[in-house]
């Protein structure tokens, strides 16, 4: 908030060429984080080969406690409450580099343990909930996956992106020599 507030003061207050500066070297703010192209192909090999398998389950320590809620007398007596958590540094091991930030970013994450955790108290036995638990890590790392990692573009797709800037391109020439025309037909034709 502050910075949006000062972005302001500044666009008020300086001249136009100091505002271009400013954009122009603010660009670092862009919706994707910037990395290296290889960490992305890397990320790109690891996905084709995620499963859910792909992070060992040894690797995560899980404990069960008593659920809460309705549920009557097996909720009451029975500790089926899965909390699973996965240390970072040993997730990061399993996980391909340009995901960590994302990791990170995650609703899951413990900044005070440096770990992912998650809870399930969804179903009523205990090895339901901690199966809930792996599912939700695999889906979270599929969704920082598909948020962070852009697609590859086709051969394809770069002609026909070049084709429609050249086409724009042109449009846009004729677009302007028709106003200078015009412009110019104004100036000529005065009355004597």
């Amino acid at each position: 908030m502050l910075q949006l507030q000062s972005l302001k003061l500044y666009v008020a207050t300086a001249p136009l060429s100091g505002q271009l500066a400013f954009l122009q070297n603010s660009r670092s703010y862009s919706s994707r984080p910037s990395g290296d192209e290889e960490e992305f192909k890397a990320a790109r090999e690891w996905f084709q080969k995620f499963t859910r398998n792909s992070v060992p389950e040894k690797i995560a320590k899980t404990s069960f406690v008593r659920s809460s809620g309705p549920g009557g007398q097996k909720t009451n007596k029975t500790s089926s409450k899965a909390t699973t958590t996965w240390d970072m540094k040993t997730l990061q091991a399993h996980v391909p580099k340009a995901l960590h930030p994302g990791l990170r970013g995650s609703n899951y994450y413990v900044m005070s343990s440096d770990s992912i955790r998650i809870d399930s108290d969804i179903y009523r036995s205990q090895s339901e909930n901690k199966e809930e638990t792996h599912q939700r890590l695999n889906e979270m790392i599929r969704s920082v996956y598909r948020s962070i990692v852009p697609g590859v573009t086709s051969e394809k797709q770069k002609m026909k992106v070049d084709v429609l800037k050249k086409a724009e391109n042109t449009v846009r020439l004729k677009m302007k020599k028709m106003h200078g025309d015009k412009k110019r037909s104004r100036k000529g034709g005065g009355f004597d």
